[in-house]
């Protein structure tokens, strides 16, 4: 599987009453496929999570990369991609790739003792659904990148156009976005113009 730049966590709840895969979909063309897509529903029964990601396959650009947040079960039946949170235990299996959510070096180090494949750091900057809790900031980036090795993470909290590029020049090989994309007008033009302010 392609481990693409730009990351987006989809859920329902963010998609702004449009239906998700719609959402998904227009993001993944906004691009040329080149995006991965992280299904994180908490509330779902695996069985409808698992119709939404069946509808996103068969609709999505060939390059795109589709992995499932903390549901091992999900991940094995549809052969994608699974992201767990930093508090899970790491299941047994394989996966077509595998990465952890991580906030801190001890965290930093239980990812590399998975074998994860990537991590996604954060949060960065502050965001719109924890207004006034300061974002850990691009120090705490580039330290747990110099922990995590050679492993690629991502930049996730706060991330715009703007502040993508900033992430990359602290060490994050991409960023990962929900509401930047979810809640846009136009989810393609949005997942578009982060993608143009990555590194090809």
């Amino acid at each position: 599987m392609i481990l693409h730049r730009l990351m987006l966590i989809a859920d329902q709840q963010g998609s702004a009453g449009q239906p998700l895969p719609d959402v998904i979909v227009r993001a993944a063309n906004g691009v040329g496929g080149r995006l991965v897509v992280q299904f994180r529903e908490r509330d779902l029964r695996d069985a409808d999570l698992i119709a939404i990601i069946r509808a996103v396959q068969r609709r999505m650009p060939p390059l795109t990369t589709l992995i499932v947040n903390d549901r091992p079960d999900v991940a094995t039946a549809l052969e994608i991609g699974l992201h767990l949170p930093a508090s899970s235990d790491s299941p047994a299996g394989r996966y077509p790739l595998f990465g952890r959510s991580v906030h801190n070096e001890q965290e930093a180090l239980r990812a590399l003792d998975a074998g994860v494949d990537y991590a996604v750091v954060g949060t960065i900057f502050e965001t719109a659904s924890h207004p006034g809790r300061p974002g850990a900031g691009l120090a705490h980036l580039a330290n747990l990148r110099d922990t995590l090795c050679n492993i690629p993470c991502y930049a996730i909290g706060g991330i715009d156009a703007e502040r993508a590029p900033r992430a990359v020049d602290a060490g994050a090989w991409g960023v990962a976005v929900r509401t930047a994309i979810l809640s846009a007008d136009d989810p393609a033009e949005a997942a578009y113009l982060l993608h143009s302010s990555l590194p090809a």
